[in-house]
């Protein structure tokens, strides 16, 4: 019986990686042409004379002649002292059991560029994706698995040779017929190229029960043990202290209490039975609500937003007056998680990108990152390394909004989504977010009403909480 999870959290996780050119020898066992074959095959099972084997194969004399003596000039038959012709050693060595089908060895040299990991070093292949080091959680390793990659490649090239070849990530010139058995002879050189990071998405998994559940194993790495030590140890690292209280405070707040009645008051944690009674509520009924799981980028979650924008988009692309003042507020929480995923850079563009038509300006779109200040340099350079190229509408922004655990998405007069990063370190290892999405008038209006003072307000003289532009962060100071 399949076990009914419920995914509620999506996080990218960027193991180093290196890209190597490894030069190597490998022995390739050949198999022969036709009447080289079986005559040695006929002669592996007993010495035989000349006539013997024309009479054998149907041969002429002239025919017989010209396929021995090639064999004979080979070094691969001999007379015996009654003139019969028999196997020499090398031709022997073609064979391992009587009756089998004769391999050769050859000794070839051949490169290949390669890509291992720097945790397990298993081998990635040669054409994993030219990644940036952003949009996920770096995951550190041992500075001498860095250091030392070119020999430990070294080691685990010749130990996973075989599956690496079975994967089909060495060239196709290693085997150039089924009956190839490739093997590696020596590896003469190994040279690392680059480093980059290579991309593990992690889903967070949670029981009917509302419990944590373990997270599966890499596909890609022979052993995953080892990265989720790795992980947990950088999940430890960015845990936050529980926020349920805040939390509440937040929904109260937005005046959100079909979200509140889904956790339980003595775990904190989400009853799943109220879940499908709200989803099935709002299914029936006229609600114009939505309640989800996972970020708002997640594929599934990004999906559901465009149900609610593109009636509204087309609308605007219809009408003649002009709706491009009109601001699209994304407002990211204070959570070491959001954001940690590839998603999140193709949702952002989407965001921008859908603003405006060939014709026409469908909104302002602006979207809000949480800093100390303007003089909070650090957080700034961390954003336009993690937004580039999607900068022109980057603000920095105070951080506190509603404690700093809600995002929200606000269209002015359209739509609100309102996500709640909650942190249960005692329950998931990760940021639990839940929201909804409300086209709602009178709740679109209530978050917009919050959304606007908090980004008009103040958090000291002349600091106003709307910090500017990311990328003139350093020009001015408050």
């Amino acid at each position: 019986m399949l076990e009914n999870n419920t995914t509620y959290h999506e996080i990218d996780f960027l193991l180093p990686a290196q890209r190597f050119n490894i030069n190597f020898s490998y022995i390739t066992q050949k198999g022969l042409p036709f009447i080289r074959e079986f005559v040695l095959r006929l002669i592996h099972l007993a010495p035989m004379t000349k006539s013997q084997i024309a009479t054998f194969f149907g041969l002429s004399r002239r025919e017989a002649d010209e396929a021995i003596t090639d064999l004979v000039e080979r070094g691969e038959l001999t007379l015996s002292g009654t003139d019969r012709l028999m196997l020499t050693e090398k031709s022997s060595g073609y064979f391992t059991e009587i009756g089998e089908i004769p391999r050769l060895s050859l000794l070839r040299d051949i490169g290949a560029c390669l890509s291992f990991d720097l945790a397990t070093f298993s081998c990635l292949g040669k054409d994993i994706a030219s990644d940036k080091w952003k949009s996920g959680v770096s995951i550190r390793v041992d500075d001498e698995n860095a250091s030392q990659s070119e020999a430990l490649v070294e080691k685990h090239f010749q130990r996973q040779f075989q599956e690496i070849l079975h994967k089909g990530f060495l060239p196709k010139s290693l085997i150039l017929d089924e009956k190839d058995s490739p093997s590696v002879y020596t590896v003469n050189s190994v040279n690392k190229l680059r480093q980059m990071p290579f991309r593990l998405t992690v889903k967070f998994q949670a029981d009917q029960d509302g419990r944590s559940v373990e997270r599966e194993d890499f596909e890609a790495l022979n052993n995953s043990d080892y990265v989720h030590e790795r992980i947990t140890f950088e999940l430890d690292h960015l845990s936050r202290p529980n926020n349920a209280i805040d939390i509440a405070k937040a929904m109260l707040d937005v005046g959100d209490s079909d979200t509140l009645k889904l956790f339980e008051s003595k775990t904190n944690c989400i009853n799943f039975s109220f879940w499908d009674d709200l989803k099935r509520l709002e299914e029936n009924s006229h609600l114009r609500r939505t309640t989800f799981l996972g970020p708002i980028y997640s594929s599934e979650n990004w999906g559901i937003l465009q149900k609610y924008l593109a009636p509204i988009l087309v609308s605007r692309i219809e009408k003649k007056a002009d709706t491009g003042q009109d601001q699209f507020v994304w407002l990211a929480p204070s959570d070491p998680f959001w954001g940690k995923s590839s998603r999140f850079t193709s949702s952002l563009s989407d965001f921008l990108t859908k603003a405006s038509t060939k014709n026409k300006h469908l909104y302002t779109p602006r979207i809000y990152l949480p800093v100390s200040g303007q003089d909070d340099l650090r957080s700034a350079r961390q954003w336009k390394h993690e937004l580039d190229p999607y900068l022109d509408a980057a603000h920095g922004l105070t951080e506190g909004f509603l404690g700093g655990n809600v995002e929200v998405l606000h269209f002015e007069g359209e739509l609100a989504v309102v996500i709640y990063h909650m942190s249960l370190p005692e329950s998931f290892p990760v940021s639990f977010p839940i929201g909804f999405v409300s086209t709602d008038s009178e709740m679109v209006a209530t978050i917009g009403r919050l959304v606007k003072k908090y980004i008009e307000g103040s958090s000291g003289f002349e600091c106003p909480n709307d910090c500017g532009l990311i990328s003139r962060f350093g020009r001015r100071e408050c």
